[in-house]
């Protein structure tokens, strides 16, 4: 009897560890389905909303007319700073951008040495710039903008601490995709004190 209770003891044991071990089996395939099922909504999820953001941000972007606009607007304030400022310190720079944004002739005005001429003494600093543009529809080859600005002028050797106010005129031209100045008009020019 005590064989046949201990056979019987050990069945059961190996149909508990047998159900059990399915039970572990059946619980694991069940939670990677989940998991899976669980990952591929949150990723569906994810896509939908990227998409969305997509959508948002191409209503945000400027259109190429815009585009356009702020590309010639940059070369105008690229311009006045390296045409309008001038300081022994960082000389070499600013005729560096003002070549790749003048044509030739204004270039040679604006820059007719390789060096500085001006000193160390001499300083002209351009800021509170104000750009008006005229309209601008998009297939223009060329445009105008007015710059106002205001320019203060140290030479020190001479005892020099002049303010002026200075309003031009600059015409820009696109030359393989990119806007360049190409003439500019003094329109005023006004000491303040």
């Amino acid at each position: 009897m005590k064989n046949k209770e201990a056979l019987l003891f050990g069945a059961l044991a190996v149909v508990v560890a047998g159900v059990t071990i399915f039970n572990i089996y059946l619980n694991y395939n069940i939670s990677n389905t989940t998991a899976s099922k669980q990952i591929q909504v949150t990723n569906d999820s994810l896509k939908e909303e990227n998409q969305e953001l997509k959508k948002q941000l191409s209503e945000v972007r400027p259109s190429a007319q815009e585009q356009q606009k702020r590309d010639y607007l940059n070369t105008v304030k690229q311009f006045i700073d390296v045409s309008y400022h001038h300081k022994k310190d960082g000389f070499e720079d600013r005729k560096k951008i003002a070549k790749a944004i003048m044509d030739k002739e204004l270039y040679a005005q604006f820059y007719p040495s390789e060096k500085f001429v001006y000193g160390d003494s001499y300083t002209s600093i351009p800021n509170d710039l104000q750009l008006y543009v005229q309209q601008y529809d998009g297939g223009q080859e060329e445009v105008e903008v007015i710059a106002e600005f205001t320019n203060h002028l140290v030479i020190k050797d001479e005892n020099v601490d002049d303010q002026t106010q200075d309003i031009i005129k600059v015409s820009l031209r696109k030359e393989a995709n990119k806007w360049v100045v190409y003439s500019i008009e003094d329109l005023k020019t006004e000491i303040m004190k």
